[in-house]
């Protein structure tokens, strides 16, 4: 009988009847695949001034900061354009736990 991978855990593991064998006696034992805090953020924002005579109000820009280090995206955008852009970058950046397919038939 095999036991669990977890380092300092001696319980056997449980008995499967089908499917791949388990590696982790418990689900406490088995790591976490929750998503570390990397601290990035996205950030919409106006600029400074403008430089082609639109008000600065009117005129967003995109970044990443993380801390005191920031990348600039995109420059010069409007606000849909901007807005459509940041969400994109959240949703890549924010893993979503995977929905199970439920199997019809």
């Amino acid at each position: 009988m095999s036991t669990c991978a977890r380092p300092g855990c001696d319980n056997a593991l449980p008995p499967r009847r089908y499917g791949r064998p388990a590696l982790y006696c418990c689900p406490a034992c088995r790591p976490s695949r929750a998503p570390r805090p990397t601290g990035l953020r996205v950030e919409v924002d106006h600029p400074e001034s403008s430089s082609d005579g639109r008000p600065a109000e009117r005129i967003w820009t995109v970044a990443l900061r993380r801390g005191q280090r920031v990348v600039v995206i995109a420059e010069g955008l409007g606000w849909p354009s901007a807005n459509a852009l940041a969400i994109q970058l959240e949703d890549l950046l924010t893993p979503r736990p995977r929905q199970r397919r439920v199997r019809v038939g």
